[in-house]
């Protein structure tokens, strides 16, 4: 049976939430309508609580037993997803922001983004045993909220 720490889980998660935050920056530093930049300082912040939040996640706690079947299955999702270009590097995330024709394709790499790192979170949580279940879970509500905000702000555009 493989055994994914609570390191290892964090460490992907920080990363995922690092990503969002510089992202977010970037885009409200490219923005000109003051909604869309209010919308992406927001975000850049609300990026930066949740990987606080899984950096004070008590990494004792959590924890993936795995049979070698859902350990391969984990990993391979895990690493097709951080090896996307779209998460590959933060500068990946920095250029979509920094190179968005409008704010209406800055808004769409955004919602794309956030419907990534949910899909993560969903599968993360879904494994996690322990203490770290009830924050990943608060974690994916929040992402949900970012796709609806970033949705409503795409169809009032």
């Amino acid at each position: 049976m493989a055994l994914l720490t609570g390191d290892e889980i964090i460490e992907i998660a920080v990363r995922l939430e690092e990503w969002g935050e510089s992202f977010y920056e970037a885009a409200a530093g490219n923005a000109t309508t003051a909604g869309i930049k209010a919308l992406f300082e927001d975000l850049a912040l609300q990026e930066q609580s949740h990987r606080r939040a899984f950096e004070h996640m008590g990494r004792d706690l959590v924890q993936l037993a795995l049979s070698d079947e859902q350990w391969e299955q984990f990993q391979a999702y895990s690493d097709a997803l951080l090896r996307q270009s779209f998460f590959a590097k933060p500068e990946n995330a920095l250029n979509q922001a920094a190179h968005a024709e409008d704010e209406r394709t800055a808004l769409q790499a955004a919602l794309g983004f956030e419907k990534e790192a949910m899909l993560f979170f969903y599968e993360l949580r879904d494994l996690v045993k322990g203490g770290g279940r009830d924050t990943v879970t608060r974690i994916v509500e929040e992402e949900k909220q970012h796709i609806q905000r970033l949705s409503g702000m795409l169809a009032a555009f």
